[in-house]
């Protein structure tokens, strides 16, 4: 599907959390979801996802948190 469509943000967000969630692997996770959010950048949902596996995979604080907060900015009222 992804072929088919590669810069549709929600089918990339959703399976950076398949690849995440059922496949366990965050790094190929991490790479889809930056597509995600180079074709869509005020995606909550994917900034969200992102820093978390930005923590996840590197540790760094500084850049999970920037992206965490990018996402409570893009949705204020999710979180």
């Amino acid at each position: 599907m992804i072929e088919a469509d590669p810069g549709n943000p929600l089918l990339l967000g959703n399976y950076a959390r398949f690849l995440k969630e059922v496949e366990g692997d965050a790094a190929r996770a991490r790479e889809y979801c930056e597509r995600a959010i180079v074709a869509n950048p005020s995606d909550a949902d994917a900034l969200a996802l992102y820093a978390g596996l930005v923590w996840e995979t590197t540790r760094d604080a500084d850049r999970a948190g920037a992206y965490f907060n990018r996402a409570v900015q893009a949705a204020p009222d999710d979180w």
